[in-house]
């Protein structure tokens, strides 16, 4: 049986990608994997035939290179000769493990790398633009030593052209869903389900409860993700204040089997992203999960997602940075239920 390691320093070992979609599959396809990834709030229970979890501690920021080095010497010594890479950060690893090591390489691209910088403190700095320019370079040339890449837009290969590298696009879609017979919530529900950051959209979110609540509506937003220690203590402090603790629910992380309940029992998706390069292009997964339970949602307004919504029929594009755009949308699916039908 060929054996096939999966690697991620950022990512959670339950990972809807890496693992539900990626590891399992392989798994299913009759390879032995074992993947190494980030310690979640579940713990594997061994119910995969082939699939081995293996968690690794997070750390710091400053100590991250601790986790590099002990993959490096994992995937060094492992009988694996294939390596599943899903971390800008482990290209590095991902080039010597193939020139020194003679390991296949496969480094999966989750995101624009280059245009994920720009959004970054790095990009304020007085030499950011050398610096950026010089790991572009870098990340071109250590792709063209690996065995493949796998892009997960259709557009991040535009930057990789000059890359020869074997390419293949496995785009971030979610499985088909059976219709679930489940109740909705008897409240009007939004729903926000992904990585949370404050440009994702998390303090407009909260701003729009604020609106609904001040309008009258009866209503809850139940956000689902890891939220950040800062973003945590700030949504405390505005719940407080503007008296949405029954509105706002901050739901925490959850594996994939307990997010399809959630999105089958709500009413309106939102994917409230702000303007910065990397997402303007980039279709968020979320869209998808909510198309796929057939939820309208309330989407940014960049072309590119207007495209999308007004393609299907499927949802409302609004400015993502107007809270009180948002809400009238909101307010209009929420006073005429036969439009959240269609």
């Amino acid at each position: 049986m060929k054996q096939v390691i999966i690697m991620s320093s950022v990512h959670p070992w339950n990972d809807t990608r890496i693992f539900h979609r990626e590891a399992v599959s392989l798994a299913n396809a009759g390879y032995a994997v074992t993947l190494y990834a980030i310690e979640s709030n579940r713990k594997y229970q061994n119910e995969i035939p082939n699939l081995t979890v293996k968690t690794l501690p997070r750390t710091s920021k400053l100590k991250r290179f601790q986790t590099w080095l002990r993959l490096y010497h994992i995937a060094r010594k492992s009988q694996a000769s294939i390596i599943h890479l899903h971390d800008p950060e482990l290209l590095p690893l991902g080039y010597f493990l193939q020139k020194l090591h003679k390991k296949q390489v496969i480094f999966d691209m989750h995101e624009d790398f280059p245009a994920v910088l720009q959004s970054k403190k790095i990009a304020k700095h007085i030499f950011a633009k050398p610096i950026l320019r010089f790991i572009a370079y870098m990340e071109k040339k250590m792709l063209q030593k690996v065995s493949a890449v796998v892009f997960a837009e259709a557009y991040y290969k535009e930057n990789y052209q000059d890359v020869t590298t074997k390419q293949v696009d496995i785009y971030n879609y979610p499985f088909l869903q059976e219709q679930m017979s489940i109740p909705k919530y008897e409240i009007p529900t939004l729903i926000y389900a992904g990585a949370i950051h404050e440009i994702r959209g998390f303090k407009e979110m909260l701003d729009v409860a604020r609106l609904l609540k001040m309008a009258g509506y009866t209503f809850q937003i139940l956000i689902i993700g890891q939220v950040p220690a800062r973003l945590e203590t700030y949504a405390i402090n505005f719940q407080k204040e503007h008296r949405l603790e029954q509105e706002v629910k901050l739901i925490g992380r959850v594996d994939l089997s307990q997010l399809t309940t959630y999105y089958a029992k709500s009413h309106i998706g939102l994917a409230l992203l702000h303007p910065v390069d990397n997402y303007l292009r980039s279709l968020p997964t979320k869209i998808f999960e909510y198309m796929s339970f057939s939820l309208p949602y309330i989407l940014s307004d960049f072309e590119a997602y207007k495209k999308l919504a007004t393609s299907t029929s499927s949802g409302i594009t609004a400015n993502a940075e107007n809270p009180h755009e948002i809400v009238k949308h909101i307010q209009f699916l929420l006073e005429h239920p036969e439009e959240q039908r269609r």
